[in-house]
């Protein structure tokens, strides 16, 4: 952190108060200008304490560790103490004179009393920013006009800014605060919660990776365009304003899946049966807990239709997520979601990346979900591929463990026929397709859809578009057709 502010060496506007300003870029290139003598202040104490340390430092580490050894060290010769106090300096009273930011703000009033919109200020005034915020947004707007600020920032980061034009928090906080107070406040105003960053305005970037005095501050472009434009205008700050939408991490769907529609074990579909009587239970009786279950298996065994029959019986929509579509970042922000919308049945997938042992989400995190939907008396159900790959201390709380298989030939025969495109008189041998085809239904269920698209595109037979759809999704196999003459299967030529 600056051992003395910086801002208090800057001089002053050559103009008094009354002047204004002619329109909001010239407002803009006073305030950049502030800027860069700031800057330039701030580079000139770097290189004289730079060549200070290389007049000691023989190493890296003592370069590292100089704001250690120059408390210690005195590179002047000359007696140095923890503590320096300076004798009190007697001057004449004079008359105060008014301050750079109190000018600038006089200015500022004078412009809008002439009907001048100034973008920055407006944006100040709406959001009600600090001064701290407000030179934030100039440093980081100050890039986008010219790049000279971006080198001025590399020099004063160092090494920790190798290739960003961008300035960091850690060079915000150092040049605009002037004591440990300040710092802490000034960082405050930099988190996910403070008015720019919620209303999306401005962005640290990257998230995951860095700490957050590491992470580059930067405006996004809807508000540097309002910022720089000549004349900027009311309605589009009211815009830029305006909370965004927020996205849920969640899918509701309203299904009509019958059980008949499962082509799967008759003790599985028991089993789900059973599941399903639970939660039609739990939400009704104060005193019953939510069922939770495990669906384990293969894609594209009917884990997800499973679950779509459940809600069709159950009367609910089916609230889904897969994991694997989401930035584990906003894993917190997922768990905010289901605890606010409280889906009465909630699928997850891809379940592994919650509950395996290098989970990026706390385990108690997890828990506590579960007591809240438990609770709730809601039905939550996690699919993922191989029951393996859950921890062992979630092996033991989750029950019951649901495993799918893939389809026999007997299934994939029933699987062809719900297809459109199993009519009788076809002369495809679908009971030979569905032997040698080993595939899921949901695979089934693809190749159909994709036969059916071919379809529409081009007037052919059926089994031209079928062979091109098995050959499309990635499989080898010449067609099975039936002989019309003497009622014999034969196979079609590849």
């Amino acid at each position: 952190m600056s051992a003395e502010p910086l801002t208090e060496s800057l001089p002053e506007p050559p103009t008094g108060a009354s002047a204004g300003f002619a329109d909001n870029w010239s407002y803009l290139k006073t305030e950049l200008g502030w800027l860069e003598r700031m800057l330039m202040v701030a580079v000139a104490r770097q290189k004289k304490e730079a060549k200070e340390i290389d007049r000691v430092a023989q190493s890296r580490a003592d370069r590292v560790t100089s704001h250690w050894w120059q408390g210690v060290i005195s590179l002047d010769g000359k007696i140095c103490y923890d503590e320096y106090r300076q004798p009190p300096v007697t001057t004449a009273v004079t008359t105060p004179r008014l301050g750079y930011q109190q000018q600038l703000e006089g200015r500022i009033r004078a412009t809008e009393a002439r009907g001048v919109l100034l973008g920055l200020p407006m944006l100040c005034d709406r959001l009600q920013l600090s001064l701290f915020e407000k030179q934030v947004v100039l440093l980081a707007i100050a890039p986008e006009v010219n790049r000279r600020y971006a080198r001025l920032y590399r020099f004063l980061q160092g090494e920790e800014s190798a290739v960003s034009d961008l300035p960091t928090v850690n060079l915000a906080l150092q040049l605009l605060c002037r004591n440990d107070q300040e710092w802490r406040v000034g960082r405050s105003r930099l988190l996910d919660d403070a008015p720019l960053l919620k209303l999306g305005l401005l962005e640290r970037h990257p998230r995951n990776t860095d700490t957050l005095l590491n992470q580059s501050l930067r405006l996004v472009a809807p508000l540097v365009s309002f910022l720089l434009d000549e004349q900027p205008q009311a309605a589009v700050l009211d815009r830029l304003l305006q909370p965004a939408a927020v996205e849920s991490f969640l899918t509701l769907r309203r299904t009509d899946v019958p059980w008949d529609a499962l082509v799967l074990p008759e003790s599985l579909i028991g089993r789900l049966r059973s599941l399903c009587d639970l939660a039609s239970a739990a939400a009704v009786s104060p005193t019953a807990s939510g069922p939770v279950a495990v669906l384990a298996g293969p894609s594209g065994v009917g884990k997800t239709l499973a679950a779509e029959a459940i809600a069709h019986t159950l009367g609910q929509p089916l609230a889904m997520v897969d994991l694997s579509q989401v930035n584990p970042a906003d894993f917190p922000l997922l768990l905010q979601d289901i605890e606010s919308t409280r889906p009465p049945l909630l699928l997850v997938k891809s379940a592994q990346l919650w509950l395996r042992r290098s989970a990026a989400i706390a385990p108690s995190e997890i828990s506590r979900l579960l007591s809240l939907r438990q609770e709730d008396g809601t039905l939550t159900l996690f699919s993922l591929p191989h029951a393996e790959a859950i921890a062992l201390p979630w092996q033991r709380q989750l029950r019951p463990v649901l495993s799918f298989a893939m389809p026999d030939a007997a299934q994939r025969w029933q699987l062809w026929q719900q297809t459109e495109l199993f009519p009788q008189s076809s002369p495809i041998d679908w009971e030979a397709l569905a032997k040698q085809l080993a595939v899921s239904g949901g695979e089934i269920r693809a190749i159909a859809q994709t036969a059916r698209q071919l379809q529409l595109a081009k007037d052919a037979p059926l089994t031209e578009h079928l062979q091109r759809a098995i050959a499309l999704r990635g499989h080898s196999l010449s067609l099975p057709l039936r002989s019309r003459s003497r009622g014999r299967k034969v196979q079609k030529e590849s």
